[in-house]
C-alpha cells in the first residue's frame, strides 16, 4: 500500500480528525513522487509565497482525496472519510487511492500554467485571504453525471479542474469589500452575516432525512450529484454574490457603500429596492442589522429559500434546484404563506384570494 494511502486512512480513522497533522505528514510523501517534484520550484515562484503553496498543496489534498460524508443511518452530522472508503462503493462519489493520486498530480501539473492569467491568480490568493470554508479554493467539477446516467462517476480524472469565472472574481471581491474596515460600513456585521448566514444557506445541504439521497450539512458539492441538494462550487459561489446583492439592495442599506460597490465594479443595478418575492413588501436592511445582532436564538425574520422548494424536485420548472435564479432572502410572513409550494402557485393563490377579497368587497 502507498505510504500516502496510509497516512490518509489512518488521519480518517482517528477518533477526532486533524487536517494539520495530516497536511504535515503527507505532503513529504506527496512530493516525493518524481511527477510533482519537478513542478513544485515553478509553482513556487509563480505564488511568490510559501504560505500560499502550503494552502494550495493543503486544498488539493482536501478535494482530491477526502469526502466529509454524513453518518449512517443516523443523518446527525459529518465525518472525514476517504474518497475509497466502504460506504461509497457503488456510488458515483467513489475514487480509487491510485485515481485520486492522479488526479492530484493533474492539478499540481496545471497550476503553473493556470496561474499565469492575472485573473486567476487574483482569486486564487483570494480564496486564501478571506476563505469561508476550511481549505477553499477554485477546485470544482467540470460536470455532474445526467440524472439517467446511474454509472457515470463525477469524481475521476478529467473532471476536476481549476475553477474561474467572473462572477467566482466578483464574488471574492465583494467578500473582500465587506470584510475589510477600511472598505466596509461595518466589517464586523458582514463578517456576521457571512458566517451565520450566507455560508450555512449557500454551501452546506439542508437537513433532510427522507428520500434516496438523505443530506445533513454536507458541502453540497459532496452530496451525491443526483440529490437536488448538489450545486457544483462555482453554482454556490453565484448564489453567495446574489444574496448578497440582494442585502446591499435592502430598504435603507447606506447610500455610500452602495456606490462605492459600484465604484468597484463588484455590484451593478443596486438603485431598484428588494422586495420579499411572496409578500412584496420592502426588506429593510436596518431591521435585519438589529436582529442579526441581537437575536434570539431559533427566530428569524429574515429567512434564506428557495423560490420552487427543493423537496418539488421539478425537472419541468425553468426555476428549480439549489441555483442564483432560485434563491432569495425571504420574510418570515412570506416563508409561513409560501410553505411548500411554488412561487408561481403561491402567486396565483393569492391573486385569487385578492380577487375574491375584491368582489365581495370586503377590505
Amino acid at each position: 500500500m502507498h505510504p500516502l494511502q496510509v497516512s490518509i486512512e489512518q488521519a480518517c480513522n482517528a477518533e477526532r480528525f486533524n487536517m494539520t497533522n495530516l497536511y504535515q505528514v503527507a505532503l513529504p510523501l506527496l512530493s516525493s513522487d518524481s511527477r510533482i517534484s519537478q513542478l513544485i520550484m515553478p509553482i513556487t515562484a509563480q505564488l511568490c509565497s510559501e504560505n500560499y503553496l502550503r494552502l494550495a498543496s493543503g486544498a488539493i489534498l482536501r478535494h482530491v482525496f477526502l469526502i466529509e460524508l454524513v453518518k449512517v443511518p443516523k443523518i446527525d452530522s459529518t465525518k472525514f472519510r476517504t474518497r475509497w472508503f466502504e460506504q461509497l462503493n457503488g456510488d458515483q462519489r467513489y475514487c480509487s487511492f491510485d485515481e485520486c493520486l492522479e488526479i492530484a498530480i493533474d492539478l499540481i501539473s496545471k497550476l503553473d500554467q493556470w496561474l499565469q492569467t492575472p485573473e486567476h491568480r487574483e482569486s486564487l490568493e483570494l480564496f486564501f485571504r478571506y476563505p469561508l470554508l476550511p481549505y477553499e479554493a477554485p477546485i470544482d467539477y467540470l460536470a455532474k453525471p445526467a440524472i439517467s446516467d446511474k454509472t457515470t462517476r463525477i469524481h475521476r480524472l478529467g473532471n476536476v479542474a481549476w475553477t474561474y469565472t467572473q462572477t467566482i472574481l466578483r464574488t471574492l471581491k465583494l467578500r473582500k469589500f465587506l470584510t475589510q474596515g477600511e472598505t466596509s460600513p461595518d466589517a464586523k456585521f458582514f463578517k456576521l452575516v457571512l458566517r451565520d448566514k450566507i455560508t450555512v444557506k449557500t454551501y452546506l445541504t439542508d437537513r433532510a432525512l427522507t428520500g434516496n439521497f438523505k443530506t445533513n450539512r454536507e458541502k453540497r458539492w459532496e452530496t451525491h450529484p443526483h440529490s437536488v441538494q448538489f450545486a457544483d462550487r462555482r453554482t454556490c459561489m453565484e448564489i453567495e454574490y446574489v444574496l448578497i446583492e440582494q442585502l446591499c439592495t435592502f430598504d435603507g442599506f447606506p447610500a455610500t457603500s452602495r456606490q462605492a460597490l459600484e465604484r468597484e465594479k463588484v455590484l451593478f443595478n443596486t438603485q431598484i429596492v428588494f422586495q420579499c418575492p411572496i409578500t412584496l413588501i420592502p426588506m429593510s436592511f436596518e431591521k435585519f442589522e438589529a436582529e442579526l445582532t441581537t437575536r434570539t436564538h431559533g427566530k428569524s425574520s429574515f429567512q434564506v429559500g428557495h423560490l420552487n422548494p427543493l423537496k418539488l424536485d421539478d425537472p419541468a420548472s425553468t426555476t428549480s434546484g439549489h441555483t442564483a435564479d432560485n434563491i432569495s432572502w425571504i420574510s418570515d410572513d412570506g416563508n409561513r404563506i409560501q410553505g411548500s409550494r411554488s412561487l408561481d402557485s403561491i402567486r396565483k393563490l393569492l391573486k385569487q384570494i385578492a380577487d375574491n377579497y375584491q368582489k365581495l368587497k370586503l377590505h
